[in-house]
Protein backbone atom coordinates (compact mmCIF):
# COMPACT_ATOMS: atom_id res chain seq x y z
CA UNK A 1 0.00 0.00 0.00
CA UNK A 2 1.53 3.35 -1.01
CA UNK A 3 1.05 6.59 0.95
CA UNK A 4 -1.85 7.82 -1.20
CA UNK A 5 -3.76 4.58 -0.73
CA UNK A 6 -3.05 4.84 3.02
CA UNK A 7 -4.42 8.38 3.14
CA UNK A 8 -7.53 7.34 1.21
CA UNK A 9 -8.17 4.39 3.53
CA UNK A 10 -7.76 6.37 6.76
CA UNK A 11 -9.94 9.25 5.60
CA UNK A 12 -12.59 6.86 4.27
CA UNK A 13 -12.74 5.17 7.69
CA UNK A 14 -13.13 8.51 9.45
CA UNK A 15 -15.68 9.74 6.93
CA UNK A 16 -17.76 6.61 7.48
CA UNK A 17 -17.85 7.03 11.28
CA UNK A 18 -21.17 8.80 12.06
CA UNK A 19 -19.84 9.98 15.41
CA UNK A 20 -16.99 11.93 13.81
CA UNK A 21 -18.62 14.16 11.20
CA UNK A 22 -21.84 15.40 9.72
CA UNK A 23 -23.13 13.19 6.92
CA UNK A 24 -23.04 14.58 3.40
CA UNK A 25 -26.77 13.95 3.03
CA UNK A 26 -27.52 16.04 6.10
CA UNK A 27 -25.58 18.96 4.59
CA UNK A 28 -27.31 18.86 1.15
CA UNK A 29 -24.18 17.53 -0.52
CA UNK A 30 -25.22 15.78 -3.74
CA UNK A 31 -21.69 14.55 -4.46
CA UNK A 32 -18.75 14.69 -2.07
CA UNK A 33 -15.46 12.81 -1.98
CA UNK A 34 -14.71 10.56 -4.95
CA UNK A 35 -15.28 12.69 -8.03
CA UNK A 36 -13.58 15.58 -9.81
CA UNK A 37 -15.55 18.14 -7.80
CA UNK A 38 -18.20 18.32 -5.11
CA UNK A 39 -21.81 19.31 -5.79
CA UNK A 40 -24.04 21.01 -3.21
CA UNK A 41 -27.67 22.06 -3.31
CA UNK A 42 -28.39 25.27 -1.42
CA UNK A 43 -31.59 26.19 0.43
CA UNK A 44 -33.80 28.65 -1.40
CA UNK A 45 -32.51 32.19 -0.96
CA UNK A 46 -29.34 31.13 0.85
CA UNK A 47 -26.01 32.71 -0.06
CA UNK A 48 -22.66 30.92 -0.12
CA UNK A 49 -19.76 32.34 1.94
CA UNK A 50 -16.29 30.98 1.11
CA UNK A 51 -12.77 31.35 2.48
CA UNK A 52 -9.41 29.59 2.29
CA UNK A 53 -6.49 29.44 4.69
CA UNK A 54 -3.06 27.83 4.38
CA UNK A 55 -0.91 26.51 7.22
CA UNK A 56 2.79 26.00 6.48
CA UNK A 57 5.26 24.07 8.62
CA UNK A 58 7.86 26.44 10.05
CA UNK A 59 5.59 29.45 9.57
CA UNK A 60 2.28 28.63 11.22
CA UNK A 61 3.46 25.76 13.38
CA UNK A 62 6.78 24.28 14.44
CA UNK A 63 9.42 23.22 11.93
CA UNK A 64 10.63 20.66 14.47
CA UNK A 65 9.62 17.17 13.37
CA UNK A 66 9.19 15.95 16.95
CA UNK A 67 6.66 18.72 17.56
CA UNK A 68 4.86 17.92 14.30
CA UNK A 69 4.64 14.27 15.37
CA UNK A 70 3.37 15.26 18.82
CA UNK A 71 0.79 17.76 17.52
CA UNK A 72 -0.76 15.71 14.69
CA UNK A 73 -4.25 15.83 16.26
CA UNK A 74 -4.01 19.57 16.98
CA UNK A 75 -2.76 20.38 13.47
CA UNK A 76 -5.73 18.60 11.93
CA UNK A 77 -8.13 20.33 14.32
CA UNK A 78 -6.66 23.80 13.84
CA UNK A 79 -6.68 23.56 10.03
CA UNK A 80 -10.48 23.37 10.25
CA UNK A 81 -10.98 25.78 13.16
CA UNK A 82 -9.15 28.77 11.66
CA UNK A 83 -11.29 28.59 8.51
CA UNK A 84 -14.53 28.13 10.42
CA UNK A 85 -13.57 31.26 12.39
CA UNK A 86 -13.45 33.26 9.14
CA UNK A 87 -16.94 32.03 8.26
CA UNK A 88 -18.18 33.03 11.74
CA UNK A 89 -16.68 36.50 11.28
CA UNK A 90 -19.06 37.05 8.35
CA UNK A 91 -22.09 36.14 10.46
CA UNK A 92 -22.54 32.90 8.50
CA UNK A 93 -23.04 29.25 9.53
CA UNK A 94 -20.25 26.83 8.52
CA UNK A 95 -21.29 24.14 6.05
CA UNK A 96 -18.38 22.16 4.54
CA UNK A 97 -14.65 22.09 3.86
CA UNK A 98 -12.19 21.04 1.15
CA UNK A 99 -8.66 19.92 2.13
CA UNK A 100 -5.45 20.17 0.09
CA UNK A 101 -2.67 18.27 1.87
CA UNK A 102 1.01 18.52 0.85
CA UNK A 103 2.56 15.70 2.85
CA UNK A 104 6.23 14.85 3.49
CA UNK A 105 7.09 11.18 3.07
CA UNK A 106 8.10 10.86 6.73
CA UNK A 107 4.54 11.71 7.84
CA UNK A 108 2.87 9.31 5.43
CA UNK A 109 2.49 6.62 8.07
CA UNK A 110 -0.49 5.07 9.81
CA UNK A 111 0.14 6.62 13.24
CA UNK A 112 0.57 10.25 12.16
CA UNK A 113 -2.17 10.22 9.55
CA UNK A 114 -4.66 8.59 11.92
CA UNK A 115 -4.05 11.21 14.63
CA UNK A 116 -4.20 14.03 12.09
CA UNK A 117 -7.46 12.71 10.65
CA UNK A 118 -8.92 12.30 14.14
CA UNK A 119 -8.20 15.96 14.88
CA UNK A 120 -9.63 17.12 11.59
CA UNK A 121 -12.83 15.11 11.91
CA UNK A 122 -13.18 16.04 15.60
CA UNK A 123 -13.30 19.68 14.48
CA UNK A 124 -15.79 18.78 11.75
CA UNK A 125 -18.04 17.21 14.36
CA UNK A 126 -17.75 20.12 16.81
CA UNK A 127 -18.46 22.77 14.17
CA UNK A 128 -21.01 20.75 12.15
CA UNK A 129 -19.14 20.76 8.85
CA UNK A 130 -18.52 18.02 6.29
CA UNK A 131 -15.33 17.22 4.39
CA UNK A 132 -16.54 17.10 0.77
CA UNK A 133 -13.31 16.73 -1.18
CA UNK A 134 -9.67 17.64 -1.57
CA UNK A 135 -6.28 16.76 -2.98
CA UNK A 136 -3.01 15.25 -1.78
CA UNK A 137 0.55 15.64 -3.02
CA UNK A 138 4.11 15.08 -1.80
CA UNK A 139 6.15 17.91 -0.33
CA UNK A 140 9.37 18.51 1.59
CA UNK A 141 7.40 20.15 4.42
CA UNK A 142 3.85 19.87 5.68
CA UNK A 143 1.44 22.31 4.05
CA UNK A 144 -2.34 22.31 4.56
CA UNK A 145 -4.87 24.42 2.69
CA UNK A 146 -8.47 24.27 3.80
CA UNK A 147 -11.29 25.96 1.93
CA UNK A 148 -14.45 26.43 3.99
CA UNK A 149 -17.98 27.12 2.82
CA UNK A 150 -20.72 28.66 4.93
CA UNK A 151 -24.32 29.70 4.41
CA UNK A 152 -26.29 32.84 5.08
CA UNK A 153 -30.04 32.32 5.28
CA UNK A 154 -32.33 34.45 3.16
CA UNK A 155 -32.73 37.83 4.83
CA UNK A 156 -29.68 37.42 7.09
CA UNK A 157 -27.12 40.13 6.34
CA UNK A 158 -23.43 39.40 6.03
CA UNK A 159 -21.25 41.43 8.40
CA UNK A 160 -18.34 43.10 6.61
CA UNK A 161 -15.31 45.04 7.80
CA UNK A 162 -16.58 48.16 6.06
CA UNK A 163 -19.67 49.05 8.10
CA UNK A 164 -18.33 50.56 11.35
CA UNK A 165 -19.78 53.99 12.13
CA UNK A 166 -18.71 56.81 14.40
CA UNK A 167 -20.23 56.29 17.84
CA UNK A 168 -20.31 52.48 17.62
CA UNK A 169 -18.97 50.51 20.55
CA UNK A 170 -16.13 48.02 19.99
CA UNK A 171 -16.35 44.53 21.49
CA UNK A 172 -14.25 41.38 21.56
CA UNK A 173 -15.19 37.84 22.52
CA UNK A 174 -13.43 35.59 25.00
CA UNK A 175 -9.97 36.57 26.23
CA UNK A 176 -6.97 37.92 24.34
CA UNK A 177 -3.25 37.14 24.24
CA UNK A 178 -3.33 33.55 25.51
CA UNK A 179 -2.15 31.88 22.31
CA UNK A 180 0.66 34.37 21.73
CA UNK A 181 1.98 33.90 25.25
CA UNK A 182 1.84 30.10 24.94
CA UNK A 183 3.78 30.28 21.67
CA UNK A 184 6.49 32.46 23.20
CA UNK A 185 6.71 30.59 26.52
CA UNK A 186 5.95 26.91 25.88
CA UNK A 187 7.83 25.67 28.95
CA UNK A 188 6.74 27.93 31.83
CA UNK A 189 3.66 27.35 33.97
CA UNK A 190 1.40 29.97 32.34
CA UNK A 191 2.47 28.97 28.84
CA UNK A 192 1.74 25.30 29.52
CA UNK A 193 -1.66 26.18 30.98
CA UNK A 194 -2.52 28.27 27.92
CA UNK A 195 -1.19 25.83 25.28
CA UNK A 196 -4.70 24.66 24.43
CA UNK A 197 -5.57 28.20 23.33
CA UNK A 198 -2.74 28.08 20.80
CA UNK A 199 -3.25 24.56 19.48
CA UNK A 200 -7.04 24.17 19.85
CA UNK A 201 -8.72 27.57 19.29
CA UNK A 202 -12.49 27.88 19.57
CA UNK A 203 -14.21 29.68 16.66
CA UNK A 204 -17.19 31.69 17.90
CA UNK A 205 -19.81 30.36 15.51
CA UNK A 206 -22.99 30.95 17.50
CA UNK A 207 -21.89 34.45 18.50
CA UNK A 208 -21.00 35.42 14.91
CA UNK A 209 -24.31 34.19 13.54
CA UNK A 210 -26.23 36.02 16.26
CA UNK A 211 -24.42 39.30 15.68
CA UNK A 212 -25.53 39.40 12.07
CA UNK A 213 -29.16 39.33 13.14
CA UNK A 214 -28.99 42.08 15.79
CA UNK A 215 -27.27 44.76 13.74
CA UNK A 216 -23.50 44.39 14.11
CA UNK A 217 -21.95 46.98 11.79
CA UNK A 218 -18.54 45.33 11.27
CA UNK A 219 -16.66 42.22 12.34
CA UNK A 220 -13.33 40.43 11.95
CA UNK A 221 -11.73 37.39 13.52
CA UNK A 222 -8.51 38.13 15.41
CA UNK A 223 -5.82 36.09 13.70
CA UNK A 224 -2.90 38.50 13.19
CA UNK A 225 -3.29 40.59 16.37
CA UNK A 226 -6.04 42.83 17.76
CA UNK A 227 -4.32 46.12 16.86
CA UNK A 228 -3.61 45.10 13.26
CA UNK A 229 -6.98 43.45 12.68
CA UNK A 230 -8.94 46.40 14.08
CA UNK A 231 -6.84 48.53 11.74
CA UNK A 232 -8.38 46.63 8.83
CA UNK A 233 -11.84 47.69 10.02
CA UNK A 234 -10.62 51.28 10.38
CA UNK A 235 -9.32 51.32 6.81
CA UNK A 236 -12.34 49.57 5.27
CA UNK A 237 -14.81 51.74 7.21
CA UNK A 238 -12.86 55.04 6.98
CA UNK A 239 -13.06 55.55 10.74
CA UNK A 240 -10.76 55.67 13.75
CA UNK A 241 -10.95 53.76 17.01
CA UNK A 242 -10.09 54.39 20.63
CA UNK A 243 -9.07 51.33 22.66
CA UNK A 244 -8.77 51.26 26.47
CA UNK A 245 -6.07 48.85 27.61
CA UNK A 246 -7.59 48.32 31.08
CA UNK A 247 -10.66 46.82 29.42
CA UNK A 248 -8.93 44.11 27.38
CA UNK A 249 -10.34 40.76 28.58
CA UNK A 250 -7.66 38.69 30.28
CA UNK A 251 -7.59 35.05 31.32
CA UNK A 252 -6.60 34.16 34.87
CA UNK A 253 -3.34 32.59 33.70
CA UNK A 254 -2.32 35.59 31.59
CA UNK A 255 -3.22 38.03 34.38
CA UNK A 256 -0.20 36.76 36.31
CA UNK A 257 2.19 37.91 33.56
CA UNK A 258 4.09 41.21 33.60
CA UNK A 259 1.69 43.96 32.47
CA UNK A 260 3.65 45.26 29.46
CA UNK A 261 4.33 41.74 28.15
CA UNK A 262 0.71 40.75 28.65
CA UNK A 263 -0.60 43.81 26.81
CA UNK A 264 1.81 43.25 23.94
CA UNK A 265 0.51 39.68 23.57
CA UNK A 266 -3.07 40.96 23.63
CA UNK A 267 -2.53 43.76 21.12
CA UNK A 268 -0.10 42.20 18.67
CA UNK A 269 0.23 38.49 19.42
CA UNK A 270 -2.40 37.02 17.12
CA UNK A 271 -3.77 33.48 16.90
CA UNK A 272 -6.67 34.34 19.25
CA UNK A 273 -9.44 33.49 16.74
CA UNK A 274 -11.81 35.58 18.81
CA UNK A 275 -14.28 37.96 17.17
CA UNK A 276 -13.84 41.73 17.22
CA UNK A 277 -16.99 43.60 16.23
CA UNK A 278 -18.80 46.92 16.41
CA UNK A 279 -22.37 47.63 17.47
CA UNK A 280 -24.39 50.84 17.53
CA UNK A 281 -24.29 52.29 21.05
CA UNK A 282 -27.99 51.62 21.64
CA UNK A 283 -27.69 47.88 20.90
CA UNK A 284 -26.56 45.57 23.67
CA UNK A 285 -24.35 42.60 22.72
CA UNK A 286 -25.96 39.17 23.00
CA UNK A 287 -25.69 37.57 26.43
CA UNK A 288 -27.04 34.18 25.34
CA UNK A 289 -25.28 33.01 22.17
CA UNK A 290 -25.65 29.26 22.77
CA UNK A 291 -22.01 28.96 23.81
CA UNK A 292 -21.78 31.18 26.90
CA UNK A 293 -19.06 33.18 25.16
CA UNK A 294 -18.32 36.36 27.14
CA UNK A 295 -18.04 39.64 25.25
CA UNK A 296 -16.29 42.78 26.48
CA UNK A 297 -16.53 46.40 25.37
CA UNK A 298 -12.99 47.70 24.80
CA UNK A 299 -13.58 51.09 23.18
CA UNK A 300 -15.49 53.13 20.63
CA UNK A 301 -15.37 54.18 16.99
CA UNK A 302 -14.30 57.78 16.37
CA UNK A 303 -14.09 60.09 13.39
CA UNK A 304 -10.94 60.71 11.34
CA UNK A 305 -10.07 63.43 8.89
CA UNK A 306 -11.14 62.53 5.36
CA UNK A 307 -7.53 62.98 4.24
CA UNK A 308 -6.43 60.40 6.80
CA UNK A 309 -9.21 57.91 6.06
CA UNK A 310 -7.49 56.67 2.92
CA UNK A 311 -4.15 56.12 4.68
CA UNK A 312 -2.90 53.54 7.15
CA UNK A 313 -5.38 54.30 9.97
CA UNK A 314 -4.72 52.45 13.23
CA UNK A 315 -6.56 52.56 16.56
CA UNK A 316 -5.56 55.00 19.26
CA UNK A 317 -4.72 53.28 22.55
CA UNK A 318 -5.30 54.70 26.03
CA UNK A 319 -4.13 53.64 29.49
CA UNK A 320 -5.50 55.13 32.72
CA UNK A 321 -7.10 57.96 30.78
CA UNK A 322 -3.97 58.99 28.87
CA UNK A 323 -3.05 58.35 25.24
CA UNK A 324 -0.19 55.91 24.77
CA UNK A 325 2.25 57.53 22.31
CA UNK A 326 5.92 57.26 21.33
CA UNK A 327 6.67 60.13 23.73
CA UNK A 328 4.47 58.68 26.49
CA UNK A 329 4.60 54.89 26.05
CA UNK A 330 3.34 53.88 29.53
CA UNK A 331 2.48 51.14 30.47
CA UNK A 332 5.23 49.98 28.08
CA UNK A 333 8.87 50.83 28.83
CA UNK A 334 9.25 51.88 25.17
CA UNK A 335 6.87 52.45 22.29
CA UNK A 336 5.98 48.89 21.22
CA UNK A 337 5.85 47.33 17.79
CA UNK A 338 2.13 46.62 17.38
CA UNK A 339 2.11 45.60 13.73
CA UNK A 340 1.07 42.04 14.59
CA UNK A 341 1.82 38.98 12.47
CA UNK A 342 3.35 39.80 9.09
CA UNK A 343 3.26 36.90 6.62
CA UNK A 344 6.09 38.27 4.45
CA UNK A 345 8.28 39.67 7.22
CA UNK A 346 11.91 38.57 7.22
Amino acid sequence: MNEFELIERIFAQMQAAPSLCSTAEARNVEKGIGDDAAVMSLPVGARLVSCIDTLVQGRHFSADWQQVDKLAFAIGYKAVAVNVSDIAAMGATPHSILLALALPERLANEQWLTEFAKGLFHACQLFDVTLIGGDTTRSDKLVLSVSAQGLLDAGTPAVYRSGARVGDKIYVSGSLGDAAYALQHPDNAAGIELAHRLHMPTPRIALGAGLGTIGATSMIDISDGLYQDLGHICEQSAVGMRIYLEQLPTSKALASVDLSERLLCQLAGGDDYELAFTLPAHIEPPTDNNSNTPVTCIGEVIAVNKADAATNVRPEIFYQGLAVTPTYPAPFPNWPNLTGYQHFAG
